[in-house]
């Protein structure tokens, strides 16, 4: 099995005030659907994170630890796309994956996963593998910034400062992950027409940040580094306890400063993608990339 961290952990911009978000995969038996994880086992190793989280100070786990049990790699797999794979959350569990994790334990089956997912993500390469779009990851990512979108949405039963301030994480950080890759596959159709599996694994091994700045010897340079000082501005901003930065939520009119320099950094993102296109003749992979986005 294997146990890996997302959000800022995983993005590797953690601050001291960082909670640890935590996912578990279990592999199962040869020709068989049982986990090599027991359920005894599976209670034992969520007690032994929640304890060193606590030994080392971090924040209590989110949602009450409601989210610390272990998934199988069929469930990560064999429910890609189906009604289940959001209810089960592997769908969460897996975007996160690919997209902001790093490994605490059980480096080989992280690595198998992050393998086997994107095989699963590239099953019609090899009819196309001169001019492979990767349509499906590209649509998978697109729906979890949807979700995650969403979710704020409906979190009408929280206070208006916590709910601020999950805004305004949303507009940066889950942003960041996001779209980065979006910029990561479309820098890869530029230089080499398709995307390989190879590739794709380098790139979702990439944390979000050095994603955006491989973009910068793509002649939008500017772009980069106003996305880059915008974001080392968020991390100062919310490099603070969770209280902390709820309190100053509470003042309007700071929040709707930070609001519009947030919606500034998601304008600066949609002008690298564009400006990206641009460069490119019309049909070409990257340029279609970007109508994959919209249409």
């Amino acid at each position: 099995m294997c146990v890996y961290t997302t959000g800022s952990f995983g993005r590797n911009d953690a601050s001291k005030y960082s909670d640890l978000d935590t996912f578990i995969i279990s592999l199962e038996e040869e020709m068989s659907s049982d986990r090599l994880l027991s359920g005894l086992e599976e209670i034992e190793l969520a007690a032994s994170i929640i304890d060193v989280n606590r030994k080392h100070g971090l924040p209590e786990l989110d949602g009450d630890g409601g989210y610390l049990k272990a998934h199988s790699e069929t469930e990560y797999l064999v429910g890609l796309g189906k009604p289940e794979d959001d209810a089960n959350n592997t769908f969460t569990g897996r975007l996160l994956l690919l997209l902001e994790s790093d490994v605490i334990f059980g480096e080989t089956v992280y690595n198998q996963m992050i393998d086997e997912c994107i095989n699963r993500y590239w099953l019609d390469y090899t009819d196309h593998a001169d001019s492979f779009m990767p349509a499906f990851l590209l649509n998978d990512i697109l729906r979890f910034w949807r979700t995650l979108c969403i979710n704020y949405e409906v979190g009408t039963q929280i206070s208006p400062e916590k709910r601020r301030a999950k805004n305004f994480k949303l507009k940066y950080s889950r942003l960041l992950t996001c779209y980065s890759a979006v910029v990561g596959l479309q820098l890869l159709l530029r230089e080499n027409n398709t995307v390989t599996k190879e590739q794709a694994v380098e790139l979702v091994r990439a944390t979000p940040l050095e994603r955006v700045l491989r973009a910068a010897d793509h002649g939008v340079r500017q772009n980069v580094e106003t996305i880059t000082e915008m974001y080392e501005e968020f991390l100062e901003e919310t490099d603070c306890s969770k209280a902390d930065l709820r309190e100053k939520m509470k003042d309007t009119e700071y929040y709707g400063k930070e609001l519009e320099r947030a919606r500034a950094f998601g304008d600066e993102f949609f002008l690298l993608i564009k400006s990206l296109a641009e460069m490119d003749s019309v049909g070409s992979p990257s340029w279609r990339l970007l109508r994959y986005v919209t249409v």
